[in-house]
């Protein structure tokens, strides 16, 4: 399989060096890529996915994401592949590809640079808040990814209730930081638009909590490698952590409405937290 690699900058709020096109790898836990990380000898074994019980399965009818994320029945993308087989990717494969992200995370916004990638609409947004082990599909993809850029997803209940509303989340360096770190702790990473993509969807659909740990964690690394990710580049990870979910992390006017279907969800939650 033929894989073009280009050096045009991709249309975006940030600054990139590289753009790198690639066709879809295969359904395969282990893709038999044609170039290698240069840290690829580092890569951290296959990530297993739990599966958890869901009581009602995904229809045709629901939106990809919801079909894509079903722990019962989920849907393969349009090159193939299963959310458990991204999964189980090697960090390489990760690294290389970028045609799997907006499938792991999508966004209420659609990509200038993939706009046939699928979207959070409103029911997606509702289906998701709604079932607790869609959210729990959702957090296995962020653990895997949190694996690939060092970090580990640690969790601990508040009090005596292990309910998941109940769990105090935190993110920290994992064993693998140092050699993890190298594909994303640098000035310019297609990465970092990575990063402010998957804060934004997890807090969209549901994990807030896990989005803001995974936020203090970079900050703490922002300060500890002070200058080398860019003060721009932190700016879209804190728009994306603490905006209303109405105002996308590109959107310049604060005084916008951006969705307006998260706009009215923002307005009732403080209209409820007021009451």
């Amino acid at each position: 399989m033929k894989r073009l690699i280009t050096s045009r900058l991709p249309i975006t709020t940030l600054s990139h060096r590289f753009h790198v096109q690639s066709s879809c790898f295969s359904n395969s836990p282990q893709p038999n890529l044609s170039f290698r990380s240069p840290h690829s000898k580092l890569d951290s074994p296959p990530y297993h996915l739990s599966i958890p019980e869901m009581t009602t399965a995904a229809t045709p009818s629901q939106p990809f994401p919801v079909r894509f994320y079903s722990p019962t029945s989920p849907v393969p993308d349009s090159c193939g592949r299963t959310l458990g087989s991204i999964l189980a990717w090697p960090d390489s494969a990760l690294e290389y590809s970028h045609d799997y992200i907006q499938n792991l995370f999508p966004l209420p916004e659609r990509s200038p640079i993939n706009p046939s990638a699928p979207i959070i609409d409103e029911q997606t947004f509702t289906t998701f808040r709604s079932s607790p082990e869609l959210q729990n599909q959702l957090r296995s993809s962020l653990r895997r990814m949190l694996q690939f850029y060092g970090f580990e997803l640690t969790c601990n209940p508040r009090g005596t209730n292990t309910a998941a509303e109940d769990l105090a989340y935190q993110v920290r360096p994992g064993p693998n930081f140092r050699s993890a770190s190298r594909n994303w702790v640098t000035r310019f990473s297609h990465n970092h638009l990575r990063i402010t993509r998957i804060i934004r969807c997890c807090r969209v659909l549901g994990l807030e909590t896990e989005a803001s740990a995974f936020f203090d964690a970079l900050l703490r690394i922002v300060e500890e490698k002070r200058g080398v990710i860019s003060q721009k580049t932190v700016m879209f990870w804190r728009r994306a952590a603490q905006r209303p979910l109405y105002l996308a992390p590109e959107e310049e006017d604060d005084r916008g409405r951006g969705k307006e279907w998260l706009y009215r969800f923002e307005e009732e939650n403080e209209t409820q937290g007021k009451a």
